[in-house]
């Protein structure tokens, strides 16, 4: 009876490896799925936040521009706004580390990567 029993107890174990692996590939695919859906939720939302600020924006600095130009220089008002936004470029250019790459990279980080779990109580 041993005998009989061996070749089953080798294709249960087959059989149970390859459906722990399919489970294992299947929670794999999953967390992709939702871990990606996250991630493109979150750039669609701020591409729009950013489309809409832009707009909002250029009305603003338009109208920061005729409010000047009534008090100097049509030509010196636009400049003066003009001016302020390469200064507001420069110091993004110079801070983009601290403004832009970190907050992008502990975003992602906890998305795909588990934190680590403490065994101390």
């Amino acid at each position: 009876m041993s005998d009989n029993q061996q070749p089953n107890s080798a294709q249960t174990l087959i059989e149970s490896l390859r459906r722990l692996v399919a489970l294992r590939l299947d929670y794999a695919r999953m967390t992709a799925a939702e871990k990606l859906s996250i991630l493109l939720s979150a750039v669609a939302f701020y591409s729009l936040v950013v489309a809409f600020g832009t707009i909002v924006l250029i009305f603003i600095s338009i109208g920061i521009g005729h409010l000047l130009a009534s008090t100097i220089a049509h030509t010196a008002a636009y400049l003066y706004v003009a001016a302020f936004y390469l200064v507001l470029f420069i110091l993004l250019f110079v801070f983009r580390k601290k403004i832009f790459v970190d907050p992008i990279t502990r975003f992602i980080s906890k998305l795909f990567v588990k934190p680590p779990e403490d065994d101390q109580p």
